[in-house]
Formats: C-alpha cells, sequence, structure tokens
C-alpha cells in the first residue's frame, strides 16, 4: 500500500545545500592518492576531441571513500557528485624549469636525434644473428665493403693474411743463422743481425707513412706498392750470395714493404667485418702473424743447412710470393668507404639477405668482378692537416706512450735474445749447428702462439676494466721477468768456472772449451718460453685499452674504428723501431757471459719498475689519460670529426 509523501520529506533539488552539511573532511589527502591530471590543453581542437570521449561511469573517489567509511556506508550518489565537482584542482607544480647545462644539451639533442629525426633503417644480421644489430649500420649501397658477400670478404682476408705469413717468416730468416752469416761474408755480429734489424726499423717509419696514404687514397694502393717492394727485396736476397751490401739492401727493400701490412691490415679488418664478426678474425690474424714469426726459425734452421745455406729460405720463400702477390691483385680490394652519417629511409627494421645465394658463377660475373679491381679507386673528400697528421698524432697520445713503457722491454728482449742465440751457442763449448739453434726456438713458439689464441678468442677483451688491466700487466710482467731473468742467470751460471781454479777462465762465449755439457738446451728454450709468454700477455692488453681511449674521446663509431686502428698502427710502429734499435746493440752487451747476466738482470729489474709506474698511472689517472687523447689527437672540436647526431646513428 503506497504511502503518501510528507511536506518534509519532500525537497527542492535547488536547496539541498541547505538540508545536507558540508561532507567530513577526510583524514586522508585524496589529491596525494588520485593519479595527477593531464595537462590542460589550450589548442580548440584538442578541447573538442576530449569532449568526445565519454565520461566515466563511476567517480574514482567512491572506493576510496568506501573503504574509509567501511562496508555498507557510502555517501549518496548525488552528494559523491556535488563533492567531486567543489574539489579544486591540484594547483601549478612549483618547479621551475630547469636551466640547460651542457650535459642536458647533449643528451637531449641526441636522444631527439636517433629517436624522433632519424630516418636511417635498423638492420640486422642474418641466420644465429638475426638478432643482432648490425654494428656499424651497412649503408645499402652494394659496393660497401660491410655489404659484401661473405666469399668476397674472406678471400681478401686470407689474401692479407697470406702475405703477413710470409713477412713474418721473413722477419726471423736469420735468428738461426748469424754466425754463419758473419763467418761467410766476414763481417762482425753485429753487422750480421742489422739483415733483422734494418728492416724492421725501415718498416716503423714506412708504416706510419701508410697509415696517411691509405687515409688519403685508400689502402689497395699501398698494399701492391709495398708488395712490389717485397719482392723486389726477396729477388735480390735469392742472388746476393756473394755481397753482403747487397743482401742488407734488399732486407731495406723488404722493410720498406713490411710497414703496411704492419699497419693496416686490422683496419681492414674492421672495414670488412661487423662488431660480432671481428673477434674471431682478429684472433686468427695474431696467431697467424705470431706463429709464422717465431715458427720459421725452426724450419729455417733445417733448411739452412743444405749447400745453399739461408738464401735456400728466401727461395722457399720466393716460391710462395707470386700466389701472394696474385691473391691480393685479384682478392683485396679497396676497403676504405665513405659512408653518410644517416640513412635518409624510412624508420624500420629490416633483415639483410643471405649473401651467399645470391652469387652466381658467369663470365659475366666474373669480367664485372674482374673490371672492378681496379688498382686505384678512391680519394679522401678533402685533404688537410687534420687528415695527415692524425697517423702522427697517434704515436704521441699518451696511452699510445704508456702501452709501449708497459710492452716494449719483453717484446724488444724477445727479438733481441732470439737474434743473440747464434752468437752464444754456436761457437765451442756448444758449435750448435744452425738446425740445433733454431730448435731453442721451440717453446717461445709454442708459448707465444697459444697465449695469442687463447686471450683473442676469450671474453677478456669484452670484459676489460682498468682492475683487469692492472693485473693482467702485473701477471704478464712477472712472467717475462721470470723468462728473462731465468736465461741469463742460467746460462751464466752453468758455464761459470769451477771453484777450484781447475779449468781456465771463461769469460766469453769464445773461450771455454769444456762446459758445453752443464747447459740443458730444453732448459734454455723453457725459459725463453717464459719470455715470449709474458710479452704476449702484455700485447693482449694493447686492443681493448686503445678501444677504452677512442670510445671515450671520439664522436662517433666510425670515428672510434679509425683511431682504433691508427694507434694501434703507431704502437706496432714504435714496438719495431726501439726493437731494431736494440737487437743491433744487444750482441756488443752479451759477448761475455758476465755481460749476459748483467744485460739480463737489469732489463728484468727494470721491466718491473717501469710496469709498476705505468700501472699506477692508469690506476690513478686512468680517465685524465684518456681526456688527454682526445686533446692531443685532435679530437676535441676537429671540424671533420663534429658529430652529426647520436653516437650510434652515425655508425
Amino acid at each position: 500500500m503506497s504511502r503518501p509523501e510528507s511536506v518534509e520529506s519532500t525537497i527542492d533539488i535547488a536547496e539541498i545545500g541547505k538540508h545536507f552539511p558540508a561532507p567530513p573532511r577526510l583524514s586522508v589527502s585524496i589529491r596525494k592518492t588520485l593519479p595527477p591530471l593531464p595537462p590542460v590543453l589550450e589548442s580548440p581542437r584538442a578541447g573538442t576531441v576530449l569532449d568526445s570521449f565519454p565520461s566515466p561511469p563511476r567517480s574514482p573517489a567512491k572506493p576510496l571513500l568506501k573503504s574509509q567509511e567501511g562496508p555498507g556506508k557510502e555517501f549518496p550518489a548525488l552528494l559523491m557528485s556535488s563533492f567531486n565537482a567543489a574539489r579544486p584542482p591540484p594547483p601549478l607544480s612549483k618547479d621551475l624549469p630547469r636551466p640547460f647545462t651542457a650535459s642536458t644539451n647533449a643528451v637531449s639533442s641526441s636522444v631527439s636525434f636517433s629517436s624522433a629525426e632519424s630516418k636511417r633503417t635498423i638492420k640486422y644480421g642474418t641466420g644465429k644473428f638475426s638478432t643482432v644489430e648490425l654494428s656499424p649500420q651497412p649503408s645499402d649501397d652494394p659496393e660497401d665493403p660491410l655489404n659484401w658477400p661473405q666469399w668476397r670478404k674472406h678471400l681478401n682476408f686470407a689474401a692479407l693474411l697470406f702475405m703477413v705469413s710470409l713477412i713474418g717468416a721473413m722477419k726471423t730468416v736469420f735468428v738461426s743463422t748469424n754466425s754463419v752469416v758473419a763467418i761467410s761474408y766476414s763481417v762482425s755480429y753485429t753487422a750480421a743481425v742489422a739483415l733483422t734489424a734494418v728492416p724492421l726499423i725501415i718498416s716503423a717509419f714506412t708504416g706510419t707513412l701508410s697509415l696517411v696514404l691509405g687515409r688519403i687514397w685508400g689502402k689497395r694502393p699501398v698494399y701492391l706498392v709495398s708488395t712490389l717492394f717485397i719482392f723486389i727485396g726477396v729477388i735480390m736476397n735469392m742472388h746476393s750470395s756473394s755481397s753482403f751490401p747487397q743482401n742488407l739492401a734488399a732486407r731495406a727493400f723488404q722493410g720498406l714493404g713490411w710497414g703496411a701490412f704492419e699497419t693496416l691490415v686490422l683496419s681492414s679488418v674492421q672495414d670488412t667485418y661487423f662488431e660480432h664478426q671481428r673477434q674471431s678474425k682478429i684472433a686468427i690474424f695474431h696467431a697467424v702473424a705470431t706463429a709464422t714469426t717465431w715458427g720459421s726459425p725452426l724450419l729455417g734452421g733445417v733448411v739452412s743447412s743444405g749447400p745453399d745455406g739461408f738464401i735456400r729460405q728466401f727461395k722457399i720463400i720466393g716460391g710462395f710470393l707470386p700466389f701472394s702477390i696474385l691473391s691480393l691483385v685479384f682478392g683485396a680490394p679497396e676497403t676504405v668507404f665513405d659512408r653518410p652519417s644517416v640513412e635518409l629511409q624510412t624508420p624500420t627494421a629490416t633483415r639483410r639477405p643471405p649473401t651467399w645465394s645470391q652469387v652466381r658463377l658467369t663470365k659475366d660475373a666474373a669480367l664485372e668482378y674482374l673490371i672492378k679491381m681496379k688498382p686505384w679507386s678512391y680519394r679522401a673528400d678533402s685533404i688537410d692537416s687534420g687528415l695527415i697528421l692524425q697517423a702522427p698524432r697517434a704515436v704521441m697520445a699518451p696511452t699510445t706512450a704508456l702501452l709501449f713503457a708497459a710492452t716494449i722491454l719483453p717484446y724488444a728482449s724477445l727479438w733481441s735474445m732470439a737474434s743473440s742465440l747464434s752468437l752464444l751457442f754456436s761457437p765451442i763449448p756448444f758449435m750448435l749447428r744452425e738446425s740445433a739453434v733454431g730448435a731453442l726456438m721451440t717453446g717461445p713458439f709454442l708459448a707465444a702462439t697459444a697465449v695469442a689464441v687463447i686471450l683473442s678468442i676469450s671474453s677478456f677483451p669484452r670484459r676489460f676494466t682498468t682492475t683487469i688491466h692492472v693485473i693482467t700487466v702485473v701477471i704478464g710482467t712477472g712472467v717475462a721477468s721470470t723468462g728473462i731473468l731465468g736465461f741469463g742467470l742460467y746460462v751464466r751460471g752453468a758455464v761459470q768456472m769451477p771453484t777450484d781454479g781447475s779449468a781456465p777462465s771463461t769469460d766469453s762465449p769464445w773461450d771455454a772449451r769444456f762446459l758445453g755439457d752443464r747447459v740443458s738446451f730444453p732448459v734454455v728454450s723453457f725459459l725463453l718460453a717464459f719470455l715470449g709468454a709474458g710479452s704476449l700477455v702484455l700485447d693482449a692488453t694493447i686492443r681493448p685499452v686503445i678501444q677504452r681511449s677512442t670510445a671515450f674521446t671520439s664522436s662517433s663509431l666510425l670515428v672510434a674504428l679509425r683511431n682504433t686502428a691508427d694507434m694501434q698502427g703507431a704502437l706496432a710502429c714504435l714496438r719495431n723501431l726501439a726493437a731494431g734499435i736494440v737487437v743491433i746493440g744487444l750482441p756488443n752487451a752479451v759477448w761475455t757471459w758476465e755481460g749476459l747476466s748483467s744485460a739480463a738482470v737489469g732489463i728484468g729489474v727494470a721491466q718491473i719498475v717501469v710496469a709498476g709506474a705505468v700501472c699506477a698511472v692508469w690506476w690513478y689517472y686512468d680517465e685524465n689519460v684518456r681526456r688527454l687523447d682526445g686533446r692531443l689527437m685532435g679530437l676535441i672540436n676537429l671540424s671533420v670529426l663534429q658529430p652529426q647526431g647520436s653516437f650510434f646513428d652515425t655508425d
């Protein structure tokens, strides 16, 4: 039955504010628990868009009030809408805009450039590397070395590696025959070792020049001219059995050609392979260069025991040289390529198609390939002092100087001790033949090659930090110092005159008569293995340290790669120059047994002191050293290297 409404129960909607009290003030600020309101759009079109959206079906404050009042005590819906309408908008933030600084400007510009304005296509690998973003990013030009098919990249790498292996064999061709050369030409032992030292010294200068010329006219003409010098030198050596000056001139020609392959090969690897492909190629390069350099005396000593003597080694090398020249002429194209900083394309992610399946061996394809193999096909757009002086600046960079100081003594000691083995053990009482002297290099050959391979293929370069760097230098210094000290002191102690005075004095290797059996040559080879292993451990720090420096100071990835190649090449030139000087000077110091022990102690102790000082500089001033690298190499405000955008966009 319906009940008539009374007058008191009927309330006018317009007078609702007089009959209901103000809502109680909540103890918890609702404004702090609600999400912030969106910014007010002043555009009339934006307001129209917002008005088109339907209003929410329920107030966001209702569930909050339910939880505060308890179940069953909800506010009326009409009161809730009145409460929401009366709530003032949140106050404006009092945080004033931050002033722009150098860092915020750099970050904001790089982020906007790479994310909003970049038009380049992100390219990925293929196969198991389909999820790997290619670094550096290749261009769309099929002539870009990064876009070459794999067979062409591998052919280029194999051609360069073939010549590197022949050069390694040429370098140590006289290690086992220096005494025979001195006797055959009636010259001093110092003149005999000059056949090894002079090309090393010359290659230091031609290597630096090759870095400059490679930046201006490309690497291919530099490789071809260097190969011509090597060919002339080998031909002269094959017909110089009766003339020492002619032999020395032939070695000088070889040194003119060595420099380019000392400094540009790793740069060519960077030009043609992506980051995820590069590490294995660098490991192969180091393994081949180390194995052929320190392994060739083993075979060279055996070959030189024949009637032709050491000339037969050059005849064997000359037999392989034409094949190496043909592989360079037809298999090593130009790898220098100027990529645009940013590709003006739609920003999409693409997968590179497989390249092996695209190759079709036809007559037309072969002719087209041969036509493209021009001796000279590149020239820098602009040649200025910044471009020409970049390689000489790398020679003087602080990181280059510190790496040189930390690695040169073991490196030069290995070269000089190997060149002095014939002086120490060919005369009486040992009377070792060329094959036996060459066999003493078994230890350095095995140890150095193993260390070069293990440290190149491991994760050591990728996890390189200052702490790991210092620990590696300490370990390498300890191993190398053990080898050099042990070699000098062991040989000196083995040939020392007995204390009872029953034996004559043995001040020099030429005066001993009966002490030859007291020296164990496997022990000598083992101690030299320590020297070789320690030297290669120190060498393993070169590339990671340089990469850290160039990544810190370079404006883009391409600039960092170029600077890495320049600094590595500059360091190789400095080390060859110092090694050549020490090779000439050490025989005069180790002419006597006492001189051998003194030289070994001096070099070992000096390496410990120098390595300690260098580690202290890296430990306390690592970042400052890298900043100085950037200033000295002209990477700050250098017009040709100004950043065009993000570091990652210009790769």
